[in-house]
């Protein structure tokens, strides 16, 4: 599964049931409101992505992530760092352009960019395709009746 469909992010979403923003909760080591030992007062990427495993659906830590911030459930300092810089320098540059340059600004790799980046393409059998998904289903369609 490359890019998941807006009705699978939101799937996920339901299941994980939360919402995650460390402005609110800051439960990482040494943050605000992190006390050693206590439970953190959302469920973690690992917790979930165990009960996900219970369930049937096996996904990584990092595609999981960014199903969650795809579907505003999650949102941490890095992710809106990432998103603002994103939508600064794509502006001016080709998004792949852009996530080089946000990588080596904040001295992380293009592949934790892309992470804290939300799914930007339209999935194929959606109802809101692309314009280009558009034209190679109408040239599919015509290739058929050849």
């Amino acid at each position: 599964m490359n890019t998941p469909s807006i009705d699978y992010i939101n799937y996920i979403c339901s299941l994980y049931n939360d919402v995650y923003d460390d402005r609110i909760e800051d439960t990482k080591p040494g943050g605000v409101d992190w006390i050693p030992g206590a439970s953190a007062g959302h469920k973690s990427l690992a917790a979930f992505q165990k009960e996900l495993k219970e369930q049937g659906i096996k996904l990584s830590r990092s595609k999981l992530q960014k199903i969650l911030i795809s579907g505003n459930c999650w949102t941490t300092e890095r992710s809106r760092e990432v998103q603002e810089l994103y939508v600064k320098y794509v502006k001016k540059m080709k998004p792949e352009e852009a996530v080089k340059k946000i990588a080596a600004e904040l001295e992380i790799s293009t592949v934790n960019v892309n992470i804290n980046l939300p799914y930007g393409k339209v999935v194929y059998a959606l109802e809101n395709k692309s314009g280009n998904a558009k034209r190679i289903d109408r040239w599919r369609a015509k290739k058929s009746t050849d």
